[in-house]
């Protein structure tokens, strides 16, 4: 169970034990081995907060931070590559400047300087870890709450209510209604539980959901960590994107980075949205879960001598990676098709059987009989069909015997052809000119 609070100077300590650890990508060992986002999941780990795996899942984790507010035990994102978007690194501050990381193969754990031009102009976010307290910039800052207010209340700047209240001054100057709200707090001096029973009472607040609201206040307080967060939320959609097989412009990554920042949308919705971006080429798909589907779902019908258009399989697949169907619904859709082209095997095809295998004696016979490749026989050869779906004298499904299907076979001009068919006739001509006395008789024995 987490601590109501940990010092951030136990979080640097731990974490400072694990100088000179050698880096390795996707290492979780404090001794043998971290990266850098494993260097701060494991350290906190220590003290009971868990915290994501990743860099960018990890910098939507706690409170945003400024830089002039920096503490100890606060995480620090930066920007290293700067082809990509988003925060690639994270250390851990020390104060003082400093931050501990695990910088790159060939470096072990290091302590390093947020002076530094290097890690200066690449420090995106600043995240305080809930549960976690430390002293500003690492040098014992002063608590607020140690002082007794004086008898006479001080008056407050529009500044500094806006921060007693939770805001800036540019989050509430950016809306209207709030700017005007904060004017009447400015002038009557409103405590924060007062201003939070107005602020409840507004428009905006009763017609935004919470993280939307949490979002908008982050990209007006602190615009790096809400950059980031988009950047973050951006990798992560072009992960799920590419795994399902959508294919995004940019704009639309854009959107459902925010989408899922502002509105908190879940994995149902994000494979939702997804599901709308998932574009086929003439090689039937792009990949993805998408192609996958559409892969089963194409063997399945030919498995069971089922004729399915393309697009309609197109349209099953995207159905089931965008969650409107399930893989199993659009199973039993092909086997209920199956079952009604072949009526006489519709209880096997309903326990799991496919036609291709029940098919599969026919297709044999077939192939000996006409002396053919097995690859030139299938299940849709028009006489195995209907020797498959054969009606009896009573009109109900009486599929034909194996050697009904032999004999009818032998009856075919296709059968005359082979060489079976040949040396049986010459064995036949033969016996009569014997009988006949027109050609000597084979000795046996």
């Amino acid at each position: 169970m987490v601590a109501t609070y940990v010092p951030g100077s136990s979080i640097a300590s731990a974490a400072q034990a694990a100088l000179g650890t050698p880096y390795i990508w996707g290492g979780n060992s404090l001794k043998t081995g971290v990266d850098c986002s494993g260097l701060v999941q494991q350290v906190f780990q220590q003290f009971g907060i868990n915290l994501p795996r990743v860099t960018y899942e990890q910098v939507g984790v706690g409170a945003s931070v400024s830089r002039g507010k920096l503490a100890v035990g606060d995480l620090v994102f930066f920007d290293t590559d700067k082809s990509k978007k988003g925060p690639d690194h994270v250390g851990i501050y020390l104060g003082n400047g400093k931050f501990i990381h695990a910088p790159r193969p060939g470096k072990g754990v290091q302590i390093s300087s947020l002076t530094d031009s290097y890690y200066n102009d690449r420090l995106m976010a600043i995240r305080r870890v809930p549960g976690v307290q430390g002293n500003a910039s690492g040098v014992g800052a002063i608590d607020a709450s140690t002082f007794n207010a004086s008898s006479e209340e001080v008056r407050k700047s529009k500044d500094e209510l806006a921060e007693t209240y939770g805001m800036s001054t540019a989050f509430f100057n950016s809306q209207p209604e709030l700017k005007r709200l904060l004017g009447q707090a400015v002038s009557n001096q409103w405590d924060a539980d007062l201003f939070q029973a107005h602020l409840k009472n507004t428009k905006w607040y009763k017609t935004t959901s919470s993280t939307n609201r949490q979002a908008e206040l982050m990209a007006k307080q602190d615009p790096a960590t809400y950059k980031a967060s988009l950047a973050a939320n951006r990798v992560a959609v072009d992960q799920v994107a590419e795994k399902m097989g959508a294919i995004l412009s940019s704009a639309a990554k854009d959107k459902l980075a925010k989408n899922i920042l502002h509105y908190g949308w879940d994995d149902a919705q994000v494979q939702n949205f997804l599901g709308n971006y998932i574009k086929f080429n003439d090689k039937h798909v792009l990949g993805g879960q998408a192609g996958q589907a559409f892969q089963q779902l194409k063997t399945a019908a030919y498995d069971n001598g089922v004729s399915v258009s393309e697009q309609s399989l197109k349209d099953s697949a995207a159905y089931v990676v965008k969650g409107v169907s399930t893989m199993e619904k659009e199973m039993a859709n092909i086997r209920g098709v199956a079952m009604g082209a072949y009526p006489a095997y519709a209880d096997q095809i309903a326990a799991g059987q496919n036609m291709k295998d029940i098919a599969d004696p026919y297709v044999q016979a077939m192939a000996k009989t006409l002396e053919l490749p097995d690859t030139a026989v299938d299940m849709y050869n028009s006489k195995i069909k209907a020797a498959l779906n054969r009606a009896g004298k009573d009109g109900k499904p009486e599929p034909m015997s194996l050697t009904d299907f032999e004999e009818q076979l032998k009856s075919s001009p296709d059968w005359r052809k082979t060489q079976n068919a040949q040396n049986t006739l010459m064995a036949t001509g033969h016996q009569v000119l014997q009988d006949m006395g027109l050609a000597p008789k084979v000795a046996t024995g």
